[in-house]
This record gives C-alpha cells, sequence and structure tokens, in this order.
C-alpha cells in the first residue's frame, strides 16, 4: 500500500540535534542523508529543523551530521556567532531587561555556506532532481520563514508549480538562504532579518510554524493527497512544561512553576521568547483531526493512538506521583532538571545536557509528547506516551506502506 510520506523537523536552534538522535535510533548512525530522504515523499523543516534538513541534503552519515553541525563547537560557534551589538540608549535598554539579540545574521548564513559545501549554493527547485540521480527518488522540500516586511507566512518549496501557493511567481532561494531565513530567531536571537535579494525574513516560528506539521500537511492536501493516504513523522527539540504553583509556598519541589509577574519587562521577555513555546502542541492536534484521527470524547475517554502521525519529542517536565506532588523524571535531579529546562543550547555543557536528556528519553525515562495530553496530570490522551511506543508505530508504518511519488 502506497502512503504519501511527511517528514517534519521542528524549529529549535542547537536542541535540532535531537532530530538527529531520534534518526540514528530509527535507522543507525552510518545511514545517509540521501538514504534517509527517499523514504518521503515531502520534508518540512522551520530553523533548527531546516539546519538538520541541510546535513541530509548534503548526505552526510546520521554521525557526522551530528558531529559536524552541533556537536563541534567551533562550527556551532560560527553559526551562533556573537553579536556585534552597538551601544545607544536603546541598545542599553534590551541589554538590561534581557532581551538584546546575541548572534549574527550575516555570520549565521557565511556558516551556513560553508557547512553546506555541495548544495549550499544549489537552487532549491534544482536539488531534488540532483539527489534522485544518485538514488533514484527524492521528496519535495518545504522550509518556513516569516517575511519581514510583508509580515506573513513565507514558504520556500522545491515544487515551484505547487498548488499551495499563491500564483505571484514564487521564491526560489538557495538552500543555504532559505535555511539562514527559516533560521533567524528574533529580538533576543539574532541581530537582522536575513536577507534574500530585497527581501528579508525572520523564523518560520513567528508566524507559527515552528512545528511545520499542519504547514506540510496544506501542502500536501493541496496538490491532491488525500487525508487518509498520509502519513508524517514528526521531529521536536523538545517541550517545557510544569504544572503552575497557584499557592504561595506550592513549589517545594522546586520543579513547579511559579506565576509570571507582569510587568513591562517582564512581559517584553515572555513575549521576545514565545516563538519557542506552545504551538508543537496545537499544531501536532490540529492535524490529527485533520486527517480524521480519532479523538476522545466523554462516552470514549479513550483511543487509540491514531495511525497517521507520529509524534517523537521529550518533554522536560515533572512526574505526579502518587499522593499528587510533582517530581523531576527519573534520571534527572531538581538541579539538573532545572539546568536543562533553562538552557540556552550554545555552550558545550549545554549541548551535552541535551544530549543525555535525549537518551533519558530513548530509554523512556524522559516522556514523550503525546499528540494531546491531560492539561492538568500531563497524561497522554492521544499518541505515544514513551519513546519506544513512537518508535514501534512509525516501524509498523514503514512496513505497511511505501512512499507514493517522491521525485525520481
Amino acid at each position: 500500500m502506497a502512503q504519501f510520506r511527511i517528514l517534519s523537523l521542528d524549529g529549535g536552534g542547537s536542541w535540532a540535534l535531537i532530530q538527529v538522535m531520534a534518526l540514528q535510533a530509527i535507522y543507525s548512525e552510518n545511514t545517509t542523508g540521501h538514504n534517509i530522504l527517499k523514504d518521503f515523499d515531502l520534508v518540512a523543516a522551520n530553523s533548527g529543523g531546516s539546519i538538520t534538513l541541510g546535513g541530509l541534503i548534503e548526505n552526510l552519515s546520521l554521525k557526522d551530521l551530528l558531529s559536524d553541525y552541533f556537536l563541534k563547537q567551533d562550527k556551532r560557534m560560527q553559526i551562533f556567532s556573537e553579536s556585534r551589538i552597538g551601544t545607544g540608549i536603546e541598545d542599553f535598554f534590551y541589554r538590561m531587561i534581557g532581551i538584546a539579540p546575541k548572534y549574527s545574521t550575516a555570520d549565521k548564513l557565511a556558516a551556513l555556506q560553508k557547512q553546506f559545501t555541495r548544495f549550499g549554493a544549489v537552487k532549491l527547485s534544482a536539488i531534488p532532481g540532483r539527489i534522485a540521480q544518485s538514488v533514484g527518488k527524492c521528496p519535495h522540500f518545504m522550509i518556513c520563514a516569516f517575511d519581514y516586511d510583508r509580515m506573513r507566512a513565507t514558504f520556500f518549496r522545491s515544487n515551484l508549480k505547487s498548488d499551495a501557493a499563491s500564483t505571484a511567481p514564487p521564491p526560489n532561494p538557495t538552500l543555504a538562504e532559505a535555511v539562514n531565513a527559516s533560521s533567524t530567531a528574533p529580538v533576543k536571537f539574532f541581530d537582522a532579518p536575513a536577507a534574500i535579494g530585497p527581501l528579508r525574513y525572520w523564523d518560520g516560528a513567528i508566524a507559527g510554524y515552528n512545528n511545520p506539521i499542519l504547514g506540510a500537511v496544506v501542502e500536501a492536501v493541496a496538490n491532491g493527497i488525500a487525508p487518509k493516504d498520509i502519513n508524517v513523522l514528526s521531529i521536536g527539540t523538545a517541550s517545557v512544561r510544569r504544572p503552575i504553583a497557584l499557592t504561595s509556598g506550592a513549589n517545594n519541589s522546586g520543579v513547579m512553576q511559579n506565576p509570571q509577574i507582569s510587568n513591562p519587562g517582564n512581559d517584553l521577555k515572555e513575549l521576545a521568547g514565545s516563538i519557542l513555546d506552545d504551538p508543537p502542541d496545537t499544531a501536532t492536534f490540529v492535524a490529527h483531526v485533520m486527517l480524521g484521527q480519532p479523538v476522545p470524547d466523554s462516552n470514549h475517554p479513550s483511543v487509540e493512538p491514531g495511525r497517521a502521525i507520529v509524534r517523537l519529542n521529550p518533554m522536560i517536565q515533572p512526574v505526579q506521583n502518587q499522593d499528587g506532588s510533582w517530581a523531576p523524571p527519573p534520571g534527572l535531579s531538581v538541579d539538573e532538571f532545572n539546568a536543562v529546562a533553562n538552557l540556552d543550547a550554545v555552550a558545550q555543557a549545554d549541548v551535552q545536557r541535551i544530549q543525555n536528556l535525549c537518551t533519558l528519553w530513548m530509554r523512556n525515562s524522559v516522556p514523550n509528547q503525546p499528540i494531546r495530553s491531560n492539561s492538568e496530570n500531563f497524561h497522554c490522551e492521544i499518541g505515544h506516551a514513551t519513546f519506544s511506543q513512537a518508535k514501534a508505530a512509525w516501524a509498523e508504518l514503514m512496513k505497511e506502506s511505501e512512499p507514493i511519488a517522491a521525485v525520481g
């Protein structure tokens, strides 16, 4: 049976190393990018996920992709190169409240062009045909961004004739340009929009596509694929979720979240960091419903996980004990839990913490993100509660089907 297979890769900067480790668990560390890509009909990516996609397009082995793009500090620091922030009053104010940009957009583009040695200068539309020549078939690609001047979502597509696009001439950037645009998270991260010719772009998360699954499903349906024929492997970059300590002194476990204090400084910081927050939860559930999958109701509170979407994403969240108290997941102390929940994820020690989190997730100590969970106790209601369950579900879908219409 043929199914239209989508690989969806969330944004998340250096946290995208989780995606590479997850793919290693599904394939092997020696599997090369093109041999993964040929298993799919469409790959959608945002921000850090687009860097992962770039490594797959470059045909690196997963072992080399993890090492060269994420673990080697010198190469990582080329992408996250320190911004040369100004000394004016406005810059001083932003530094004081903690939302001054940290990294240089221009340096990031130069680093991506250097790392994408084979395909970085190739137009996105030309890439599938070139890959198909070597491995027989290749998916189309869709990289998410936000048009800074038009204030709208933008999708860089390899399929320039996509029926999901407007009739205006489609953008056709190089791979390095598209990834740079998609990964330019603004305000507290990068210092300027990414330019492609006269147009400027921010990270696709600004348009709500940090998890690009919805854009990918719409892309497939608009181009004639029936919802019942779509399977999605959606890989995240970790999400943080804590119960709220609603009363004073309730956070005695050290893993709960105190209510935010509302003032202009805190509100600006909250807004600046919000592009990395909730959308992955919402997008996967909406896509699940769009694809006709079952949902619980009052008469049927428990349903099958669904067969259209497999979500792989570690949750940095505490677990509830039988007495109602909260504790960090097995394998993490309170201090370790709080450290990984608040990472900047650029320093070497931070990257090692992400690797450790990912290892615990793949051992089922850290929970997997459900497609929908209970908002109070975090129990899985739709989807897969552990990495092993989700991995097995995708293996079953792979066994039952082949990709429908990869380029080639």
